[in-house]
């Protein structure tokens, strides 16, 4: 039985995800993500960081929209969004083979100098490219960096984003990845 507090994260990645705000999520929306994020990165749509992040998100698209489009007009409601990720917080089968080829397509991109890590400036610009605004960045900073050390490693990431998705404990740091909930 979904929480409200699963309901709420998926409504939040929902708004995020709806990146032009028309309450429905198509791959233009996934085209605008990988827009912003090469600005924010000043790399070309034809780099390979960029094209790496393009594909993980046509898979993303791809299987949200065969799982999740229920009425098949080509476009995911919010209604079709969540009911669809809170079936799936169940197991976790399609947020692992979905949302994780994304999520190292990101941190690929993000960690700029390739220490294989992001620090608040590299995470900062990952949030920025997701349209979250500082105060969120700060707020997820403060609770994904585990052990306080001012950055965020590929594990605390990975452990983040699978609590965001889901968890149902109200303290997990994942739970203020994109931002205060």
């Amino acid at each position: 039985m979904p929480t409200n507090l699963l309901t709420r994260k998926i409504g939040r990645h929902f708004d995020l995800v709806d990146t032009n705000g028309d309450g429905s999520i198509t791959w233009d929306d996934f085209e605008l993500i990988i827009s912003r994020m090469a600005k924010e990165f000043t790399q070309s749509v034809s780099s390979p960081k960029i094209i790496a992040l393009s594909d993980a998100y046509q898979g993303l698209w791809d299987g949200l929209r065969e799982s999740m489009d229920t009425d098949g007009d080509g476009e995911i409601s919010r209604e079709e969004y969540v009911a669809g990720l809170e079936s799936d917080a169940a197991t976790g089968e399609g947020y692992r083979r979905l949302v994780v080829p994304v999520a190292k397509a990101i941190i690929a991109l993000g960690d700029t100098d390739g220490d294989g890590r992001l620090d608040s400036e590299e995470l900062a610009r990952i949030h920025a490219g997701l349209g979250m605004g500082d105060k969120d960045h700060q707020e997820a900073m403060a609770r994904i960096d585990l052990d306080g050390d001012g950055y965020v490693t590929e594990q605390e990431l990975a452990q983040a984003i699978e609590e965001f998705f889901l968890s149902d404990d109200e303290n997990a740091g994942g739970n203020h990845l994109f931002g205060k909930i």
